[in-house]
């Protein structure tokens, strides 16, 4: 309730495992009482401090001011949930995980990404059609095959740049991205991957190694970027620079952007251009680069030799690349004098393309978080006959829809196949237990013999029964271990739960393990509410043997203090 001021003894707590300092949230939570609204201006928080443990500064402005733990959702899909929803044909699975909390933010975007998506499909719809009977026939499969060429140089690149002696100063390279096509450039120094926005083309990643170049320029080498530009095409020669226009510019680019480490190196002082800005040295190394640009026009790109490299994955791309390379003049689009033009176009119509489909999977069921989950688990049903192949619940799937405290698929198995029925009352509510008791086991408990024999033959047709349904479920890529699931089925107060059905005190049964009293009194109210699942699921199937049994059960263990009404009269 609210008030005035609000004490805190100390700061620290233990949260099931072990003492630690308040959460932010957890402070905010309880000093927010402090102040009754229209009685106190203010409201008064006072830390006692026990001895010399006196909180220091930085430990008291992280819980105050600290950033609060973010909220997390913690629905979950059951077979139960999605066993009942599909019997009743009332909310589809879908909508309920639409209205949790984990989709909250997605759904609230949605009339956002439903304009974006209409705004999109609408520029689509209005694309200019390519109209050139050049290009026509086979553009799009050249857009592809030099797509994958980039690729595949941008992989072998991040490896060439990660090899000591891959890309070294001196060494002539080709420059090709949004800014700069087909241009020569040499290798001033590398440098670590530093993100620079400016010279940053639209395919490269923050993680590329950089180098600081001197790139070869005329009137005519830059291109400015815009949204949608194309990529650059496939470098099959060198740009052949204007002599009455040359110019260079020093300037870091990343190894993603080098479409070609050719075979000659300059002889050059690099320092002297990077930190002295020697014109000398400019000069000698630009007359250098025009005359590789110049020669190459007649001799080709001779890229360097990787022969060395003997990684197969490396070898392998660079064959598949230079292959690709080779097929291009194969496609009658490359004696269009507007190609570039007319790749534009194709790039710019893929990317709508692109983005109406992203858009279209995102405002679609496609895109909830659990949809993974959900198909997972109707794989699941389906194999375990709970409903059919066009999604009818069968009764398997209706007896599950009754089993809500313990596990529906486990308990359901169980009283199908009849494996109840073979055990006593007392016998079937203390095997029960092992559903409803959560508390941690230790080894020797997991590994120790039940008394009387036949309840370690009914773990043992429990834990055969969880074996086959865990394997399935695993087998459909739930992340379900099935070690990890046997261990869930707790069998730690079997024997005490089995001692009280036979009339025991709850003085004597208490002695037969440590589980504190409120633990073993919470176990067996639960189990009453479990045997009325059990005994309504019976009926269903028609098992009057087991529907009687589980009467039976429950009369066992509905007695003296562990149901009484109060403790006190």
């Amino acid at each position: 309730m609210p008030a005035r001021t609000v004490v805190f003894s100390g700061i620290r707590k233990h949260d099931g495992k072990s003492f630690r300092d308040l959460l932010p949230g957890e402070y905010t939570q309880m000093s927010g009482r402090a102040g009754r609204r229209g009685l106190d201006p203010t409201g008064m928080v006072i830390i006692a401090c026990s001895g010399d443990q006196v909180p220091n500064s930085l430990t008291l402005d992280k819980m105050i001011c600290g950033t609060p733990t973010k909220l997390e959702s913690q629905f979950r899909l059951t077979y139960n949930m999605i066993l009942n929803l599909m019997r009743v044909a009332a909310l589809r699975v879908e909508e309920m995980i639409k209205r949790s909390f984990s989709e909250h933010s997605s759904q609230e975007m949605l009339p956002e990404y439903q304009k974006m998506f209409d705004e999109h499909e609408k520029s689509l719809n209005a694309f200019k059609k390519l109209d050139c009977t050049i290009c026509n026939p086979d553009i799009n499969q050249y857009y592809n095959v030099s797509t994958r060429i980039c690729d595949l140089n941008r992989e072998l690149m991040q490896k060439i740049a990660s090899m000591p002696t891959g890309i070294s100063p001196g060494r002539v390279v080709i420059i090709n991205n949004s800014f700069y096509r087909n241009v020569a450039a040499v290798v001033l120094k590398a440098q670590s991957s530093i993100f620079s926005a400016k010279f940053t083309a639209a395919n490269t990643t923050i993680n590329d190694k950089r180098f600081m170049v001197l790139i070869l320029l005329d009137s005519r080498s830059t291109s400015a970027i815009e949204d949608g530009a194309p990529p650059p095409l496939p470098v099959t020669r060198v740009a052949n620079p204007d002599q009455s226009s040359l110019t260079c510019k020093i300037t870091d680019i990343a190894s993603s952007d080098i479409a070609v480490v050719t075979k000659t190196t300059i002889k050059i002082v690099s320092e002297n251009i990077l930190e002295n800005q020697d014109k000398l040295e400019i000069a000698k190394a630009l007359q250098q680069l025009t005359q590789y640009a110049t020669e190459s026009q007649h001799v080709g790109i001779l890229e360097n030799d990787w022969s060395k490299i003997k990684e197969l994955a490396f070898q392998l791309s660079l064959k598949q690349k230079k292959e690709l390379v080779n097929s291009l003049d194969k496609y009658q689009c490359t004696n269009c004098p507007d190609l570039n033009e007319h790749y534009g176009m194709v790039h710019r119509e893929r990317i709508l393309r692109v983005n109406v489909e992203e858009l279209r999977r995102t405002i679609s069921d496609q895109n909830l978080e659990l949809l993974p989950d959900y198909v997972q688990r109707i794989a699941v049903l389906r194999e375990l006959d709970y409903i059919s192949q066009n999604d009818t619940v069968q009764l398997k799937g209706r007896v599950a829809c009754e089993i809500n405290s313990a596990d529906e698929l486990i308990l359901t198995e169980l009283i199908l196949e009849n494996k109840l029925s073979e055990f006593e009352p007392a016998e079937i509510v203390a095997l029960l237990s092992c559903f409803v008791f959560q508390e941690k086991q230790e080894k020797h408990e997991i590994a120790s013999k039940l008394t009387p024999p036949s309840l370690e033959e009914g773990r043992e047709i429990i834990f055969d029964i969880a074996k086959r349904v865990a394997e399935v479920q695993h087998k459909h890529g739930l992340p379900i271990s099935p070690d990890d699931y046997l261990r869930s089925f707790n069998f730690g107060l079997v024997e005490v739960v089995y001692e009280w059905a036979c009339e025991k005190s709850f003085l004597e049964v208490k002695e037969l393990t440590d589980v504190l009293e409120g633990s073993i009194v919470r176990c067996i109210t639960r189990l009453d509410e479990t045997c009325r699942e059990v005994r309504n699921a019976a009926r269903i199937i028609g098992n009057h043997s087991l529907y009687k049994k589980m009467e039976d059960a429950q009369m066992l263990i509905k007695r003296d203090i562990v149901f009484a009404a109060s403790l006190y009269f």
